[in-house]
């Protein structure tokens, strides 16, 4: 297995900004690449840009994260094949050249998983690009933009098929460190850009399920299923800090 695979529900055109390579957008196929890419059409009449896509096919996605599991299951996508597993929110920026040294460097140092850093808005000071490091050890990562070791993402989906989600996905990130009990880590070396600050959905809806998920739903789960007593702690931040450079 020398390839990743990127799954990314979308509806609306890809985004390009100024801080990335235009001619290589993350999404094109060229031979470069060392990962490929499904695209999912939620819209009956959406097209996807030419060769912007290795599989494509329409199925109507709600929530990208719970949707995941039964994605793969009608499918019969074989994303047991490849290395790493990306499930991408499609208003994301970055360029082939990123992805590849963010997985050259996650595949060189076995991350569990991982993400590339941001240099765009976020709450979360820790996934922010610091150009001083190479990257970073920490105990957080978004759900935009993950990418998960395969061993790694056959645990994420068992979570996914447990939990139930009412009127959102928020708070998920917030819990998989513990769940997994494993580091995240930050590629600062490279990075991707946020294009859309704004979500969709209600925010009162999303805070009251996050506080759901972190504060009843998820340590009954520990406690049933691991007998882990679980008490959540609502930071994320660097465990450590990696600066030593490589070719």
């Amino acid at each position: 297995m020398d390839k990743a695979l990127i799954i990314t529900p979308t509806g609306c055109p890809m985004f390009f900004d100024d801080a990335y390579d235009k001619d290589n957008h993350w999404r094109f196929n060229k031979p470069e690449r060392t990962y490929k890419t499904i695209v999912v059409g939620f819209k009956e009449d959406y097209v996807p840009e030419p060769n912007s896509y290795d599989t494509f096919f329409h199925y109507p996605i709600r929530y990208k994260w719970k949707q995941v599991p039964e994605l793969l299951d009608k499918f019969s996508i074989d994303w047991y094949n490849f290395d790493y597993i990306g499930v991408w929110d499609d208003d994301y920026c970055t360029d082939i050249q990123s992805v590849n040294r963010a997985l050259e460097i996650a595949r060189r140092f076995d991350f569990p998983f991982f993400q590339q850093s941001l240099i765009s808005w976020t709450v979360y000071p820790c996934l922010k690009q610091d150009t001083s490091c190479l990257f970073t050890k920490t105990n957080f990562t978004e759900m935009g933009v993950p990418f998960y070791r395969t061993d790694v993402f056959s645990k994420v989906l068992k979570l996914l098929r447990d939990y139930q989600y009412r009127e959102s996905e928020w708070g998920i990130d917030k819990i998989m460190c513990d769940y997994l009990r494993l580091p995240a880590y930050i590629v600062h070396e490279v990075s991707a850009k946020h294009m859309r600050r704004e979500s969709w959905y209600d925010k009162t809806n999303a805070f009251a399920e996050m506080d759901y998920l972190m504060k009843d739903w998820f340590p009954k789960y520990m406690k049933e299923n691991f007998a882990i007593d679980y008490q959540y702690h609502d930071n994320q931040y660097v465990l450590e800090k990696y600066v030593k450079k490589i070719e």
